[in-house]
């Protein structure tokens, strides 16, 4: 802690500021919309850090997720079409709580959220999936 009257030095922080939303970029991920077929989806991790899905039909090859970097973290929404109960092949490089990989709502238009970390050293993404947001 630093003593009252005490002099800081200026690091070259600028905080963002609210007024200027150019200020705010560092801050803000657009999301990138992620198509597929049954077979083919890849998550090109270099475009964004937020993607999202409307699942149409089942995933059954599991997607690729290309360019990770140590570190990095995912978030991945993802919407079930009109129709509900799309399901998903997990990665292989996925670790999940308990060892046990999410399952999807099935719900019509049900909205799950994948969150994602990429630690380089194991080659493991570390998952988790919240459910049914309504």
């Amino acid at each position: 802690m630093l003593a009252a009257g005490a002099a800081v030095a200026n690091l070259g922080f600028t905080p963002p500021n609210p007024a200027n939303p150019a200020s705010l970029a560092a801050a803000y991920t657009p999301a990138s919309a992620v198509t597929f077929s049954a077979t083919a989806m890849t998550l090109n991790c270099d475009a964004s850090n937020v993607f999202t899905t409307t699942l149409t039909a089942n995933v059954t090859t599991a997607p690729t997720l290309s360019s990770a970097n140590d570190g990095q973290t995912l978030n991945w929404f993802l919407t079930q079409d009109a129709t509900g109960s799309r399901t998903m092949t997990w990665p292989s490089s996925f670790k999940w709580p308990g060892g046990t990989a999410g399952v999807l709502s099935t719900a019509a238009n049900a909205a799950d959220l994948l969150v994602a970390t990429y630690r380089s050293a194991t080659g493991f993404w570390y998952v988790s999936l919240t459910k049914d947001f309504k």
